[in-house]
């Protein structure tokens, strides 16, 4: 698919979804929490992770390929690299909203990522400093900046202050 004009796209069974490219208080959100969870990774050698709108292929006819801001592997899901968008979801999928994305839309995509194999759903909001953490058969968990995000199972041993993932110092 072609890209240009500060566009990028998802296919979303057989139909191509354009969205606009970050603005700046998105992707240093991004930025940040790359870097937090990059210190962990690989601090423990444990898992894969990426970012950049990486796409994954969902289902097949009609194919669905979505792309998450970061995405976490857990050791030994990703046994090989392929060519083109893996054919599984991350375990960890992290979203960070921008300001045409409403609530409920953001909750729609933590509910898809759910849906397809992810164990947790951060979708991070730069304009209120908070996180929203989505696990399989729980209720939604809203962080504010002064509460502490942590892995649980997940990504045992990982935290960090909310407000880090926003700005530098507090």
């Amino acid at each position: 698919m072609p890209r240009g004009y500060g566009l990028r796209c998802e296919l979303i069974r057989g139909s191509v979804v354009w969205r606009m490219c970050s603005e700046a208080p998105q992707a240093e959100a991004m930025t940040r929490t790359m870097f937090v969870l990059a210190s962990y990774v690989y601090d423990h050698n444990y898992g894969d992770l990426s970012a950049g709108d990486p796409g994954y292929h969902l289902e097949h006819d009609p194919d669905t390929v979505r792309a998450t801001d970061i995405a976490w592997f857990a050791p030994g899901r990703l046994t090989e690299r392929v060519q083109g968008y893996p054919e599984l979801a991350p375990d960890l999928a992290v979203e960070v909203k921008s300001p045409s994305n409403s609530d409920p839309e953001m909750a729609d995509k933590a509910t898809m990522w759910l849906s397809y194999g992810s164990q947790q759903v951060w979708v991070e909001d730069p304009e209120r400093a908070t996180v929203t953490v989505f696990r399989p058969n729980m209720a939604p968990v809203t962080l504010g900046e002064d509460d502490v995000l942590d892995g649980g199972d997940l990504l045992p041993g990982f935290s960090a202050p909310v407000w880090s993932l926003f700005r530098r110092r507090r």
